[in-house]
C-alpha cells in the first residue's frame, strides 16, 4: 500500500513538472513571436494617434520593428543565445523528468521487506 502511494506521488509530481515545464516552454517561444506582433500593434496605434493614416502608420511600425530586429541580428551571438536558452530550458525539463522516472523504477523495483527494514533500524 505504501510502494503505490510512494509511486502515485512520484507520477502526480512528476505530471506537475511536465506540466509547468510545458508551460514555460509555451511562454518562452509565445514571447518570441507575440513581442514583435505587440510592438507593431502599440506602435501603429502611436502613429495613427499622431496622425498618420492606418495604413502608412501600420508600414511603418512594422520597419521600425524589422529594424530593431535586424539590430538584434548584428548582435554577436544575440539570437544563439535566446535560442540555446530555450534549449537549455528544453533539456532541464527532460532531465528533472528522466529523475522522476529513476525514482519510479527504484519505488518499483523495491520489495516490502527492504521498504519495511529501511524505515524501522533495529
Amino acid at each position: 500500500m505504501v510502494k503505490c502511494l510512494s509511486l502515485t506521488l512520484v507520477r502526480l509530481i512528476q505530471l506537475s513538472a511536465v506540466v509547468f515545464y510545458a508551460y514555460i516552454i509555451f511562454i518562452y517561444v509565445g514571447a518570441l513571436f507575440l513581442l514583435p506582433l505587440a510592438g507593431i500593434y502599440h506602435l501603429s496605434n502611436a502613429l495613427s494617434f499622431l496622425g498618420l493614416p492606418t495604413f502608412l502608420a501600420a508600414i511603418t511600425a512594422i520597419a521600425m520593428v524589422a529594424g530593431i530586429i535586424y539590430a538584434g541580428y548584428k548582435i554577436p551571438n544575440f539570437f544563439t543565445t535566446i535560442r540555446d536558452f530555450g534549449l537549455n530550458l528544453v533539456s532541464l525539463g527532460f532531465d528533472q523528468i528522466k529523475q522522476f522516472n529513476q525514482i519510479a523504477e527504484e519505488i518499483k523495483g523495491s520489495s516490502p521487506a527492504s521498504s519495511s527494514a529501511s524505515h524501522h533500524p533495529t
